[in-house]
């Protein structure tokens, strides 16, 4: 298998951010007088997406516009605390120059909202040449939908058959096959894959090293 280029997700895969996301939601939740949630319970809503992070977070009906001024809210309290206690996972970086050295062409695709993946990627990631580094945009549907995996391979200048998609939950796999992708799930991050596999889903890198035995 010759890959040219790997797309990777953030949180969980790149980086552990939950720390930092949970803070924020409960700080929202605490201002609202709405019950909080331990670390255990976020890990169980993320990966969605910022509204249904939220949303599933409530956990109670709430209306559109309500839970879009949460959601809103959420953005801005989480774009003040990003660098408190996220960071990125031990073993990436040492993975990340190895790539860099070998010519292989690196993006990120996460469904966090767009502005703050880049903040992140800006943050603990500018020494490595991430391009494009996508989050969540109103305009094209996320993750599991293939089109901004689409997107990335016209940017790279890379057919996705060349293309590795490294991901830690089931929406990273199921992105990978719906574009025709390379997908490589990883045990350390969120998503659960080592005891909750997706069909098709291949190997599974128990480290980051184990990135590296898939480039030839």
């Amino acid at each position: 298998m010759r890959i040219e280029g790997i797309i990777f997700d953030l949180d969980g895969t790149l980086e552990h951010t939950i720390e930092d996301i949970a803070g924020a939601a409960n700080v929202l939740f605490s201002r609202h007088g709405l019950p909080e949630h331990n670390i255990d319970y976020y890990l169980k809503w993320i990966g969605n997406g910022a509204v249904k992070f939220i949303e599933r977070a409530h956990g109670k009906p709430v209306s559109k516009e309500q839970l879009r001024a949460y959601v809103a809210e959420f953005k801005e309290i989480y774009a003040g605390n990003l660098h408190d206690r996220s960071r990125v996972y031990e073993g990436i970086p040492e993975v990340l120059n190895t790539l860099v050295e070998k010519g292989i062409k690196i993006s990120v695709l996460s469904n966090k909202p767009h502005l703050l993946t880049q903040e992140v990627c800006r943050f603990y990631l500018s020494s490595w040449p991430f391009d494009p580094v996508l989050g969540q945009r109103e305009e094209v549907a996320r993750k599991p939908d293939p089109a901004a995996a689409f997107e990335i391979a016209e940017h790279m200048g890379i057919v996705p058959e060349r293309i590795l998609f490294v991901g830690d939950s089931d929406n990273d796999i199921l992105t990978a096959q719906a574009a025709g992708m390379h997908p490589l799930g990883v045990s350390w991050g969120y998503g659960r894959l080592l005891s909750n596999p997706v069909d098709g889903m291949g190997s599974l890198a128990e480290n980051p090293s184990g990135i590296l035995d898939f480039i030839s």
